[in-house]
């Protein structure tokens, strides 16, 4: 009785899968979605664009400049036409979350094992970081200036929590670890992982760069919080823009922060060749 219920239970759990794929290569064959996912691929592009841009900014003494997320959304909110373009953007993130939603449920068959459930929670993180880029960029279009100080809220609240110092220590070691995740695929070139072709050569080079970049700017961030939690002052976290403006405290400092502006840069590269080479579930 019990071996005939796990059976049942297998061959339910095959049929959902089967059916999920089927749904998947639904929406995947539509082409509204991925014209919108070309839309959001290109737009997460222009984000890095413009925050590498405003990090050479900020390296070369502008120091208003705000080299993050939401330093490059109102950045495009004050074009001719920004409001548009940051819908769009915010619509095009938003099937982002779609495209690395089904990834996350149905995607890296050619994986076996930890690795495919590596890569899959690996397209859960991007829902999120979409997901929340998308929302930023609609409310931008909106006409919502703030959000600078998101980093000190949530390390404030955590602060208020139980353990908190501790648990704003666990989202800095946890930052840190996704920042040195990319930096690994960055210099292994395992980038190439995610695009039905494969980088050589000088593009090569240029993607692994702008991984390597992200993945510093992501420590960095990590480490304020870290920060934070070690000096029991919610005032201590910060974003991207503020990661990047404690290096000019540092001797070199304006020069790793333009190397880092450039290698944001080459993300956003890295991020237009997906627009015709990113893999689908």
């Amino acid at each position: 009785m019990a071996n005939e219920a796990r059976q049942a239970a297998s061959k339910a759990a095959r049929g959902a899968e089967s059916a999920a794929k089927g749904t998947a290569r639904t929406v995947q064959g539509n082409p509204a979605y991925r014209a919108l996912v070309k839309v959001g691929i290109a737009a997460y592009g222009l984000v890095h664009l413009l925050i590498g841009w405003l990090a050479l900014r900020l390296a070369f003494g502008e120091r208003d400049a705000e080299a993050s997320n939401t330093g490059a959304l109102k950045e495009l909110a004050g074009t001719p036409g920004g409001a548009v373009l940051l819908w769009a953007i915010g619509i095009g993130l938003l099937a982002l979350v779609v495209w690395q939603g089904i990834a996350a449920l149905v995607g890296y068959q050619e994986f076996d094992g930890f690795k495919r459930v590596r890569k899959r929670l690996g397209a859960l993180g991007r829902t999120v970081v979409y997901g929340a880029l998308g929302a930023s960029a609609i409310g931008v279009a909106l006409g919502d200036r703030s959000g600078g100080d998101t980093e000190q809220s949530v390390t404030a609240e955590l602060m208020s929590m139980p353990f908190g110092p501790w648990l704003v220590a666990a989202v800095g070691i946890g930052v840190i670890v996704f920042g040195v995740v990319r930096i690994v695929k960055g210099v292994r070139g395992k980038f190439n992982e995610e695009i039905e072709t494969e980088l050589t050569g000088a593009p090569r080079w240029f993607a692994a760069a702008g991984w390597v970049a992200k993945g510093v700017a992501l420590s960095l961030v990590g480490s304020l919080f870290i920060v934070a939690a070690f000096a029991r002052d919610p005032d201590e976290a910060g974003g991207m823009d503020a990661a990047l403006t404690a290096l000019l405290e540092h001797p070199g400092g304006v020069v790793a922060l333009v190397a880092l502006g450039i290698g944001i840069g080459c993300f956003a590269g890295w991020c237009w060749y997906l627009l015709r080479h990113a893999k689908h579930a």
